[in-house]
């Protein structure tokens, strides 16, 4: 083997040592986090295909939906880049508890209905607190629920004098009644 085949061999472990390691490292990524996975490994993938096959070139040629053609032309190291660039599937799986949310100290139960909703894209509608109850201050902690309306239930259970409430959600509306 020459030189530069141990070099491409070289990629190809230090690729599959990253990906073993991001696999057993987390057991959740984030969008970004997942990015830059998803860079880092088409850029290995294309190092090292670049070491072991040279200067062999590829095309392709496609057409768009609207007819607009697109070409590409390149090297082995450009084909397995992008190969794996377009085949990583686009979005990561979204988490059982898909919802997290901080309350910070002094946010009151009325400022933290009014938070959640706005971090979902929602609106919210309050019915039958007392204005008492609704300036009762709430722990501050992360709350992480499967979806806003869990979110907004188990605010319930960071005062313990709030009264017990129901919460619906129509049309990104959230709508707190007390029970």
């Amino acid at each position: 083997m020459s030189t530069v085949m141990w070099i491409g061999f070289g990629f190809v472990v230090v690729l599959v040592g990253f990906l073993i390691v991001s696999f057993f490292k987390k057991e959740t990524i984030n969008r970004g986090q997942y990015n830059i996975l998803r860079f880092l490994t088409a850029l290995c993938a294309g190092f090292a295909a670049s070491f072991f096959a040279g200067d062999a070139l590829f095309k392709l040629e496609g057409e768009m939906a609207n007819g607009f053609k697109i070409a590409l032309t390149g090297t082995a190291g450009f084909a397995a880049f992008f190969a794996i660039w377009f085949t990583y599937k686009e979005t990561i799986p979204i988490p059982k508890d898909a919802f997290h949310f901080s309350i910070l100290n002094g946010w009151t139960f009325e400022g933290a209905v009014k938070g959640i909703a706005k971090a979902a894209n929602g609106f919210c509608e309050i019915e039958g607190f007392s204005s008492q109850q609704l300036q009762l201050v709430v722990e501050a902690r992360e709350i992480k629920s499967s979806s806003p309306v869990d979110a907004i239930k188990k605010l319930r259970y960071l005062n313990t004098n709030l009264p017990k409430y129901n919460v619906t959600v129509n049309e990104n509306i959230y709508k707190i009644v007390s029970s």
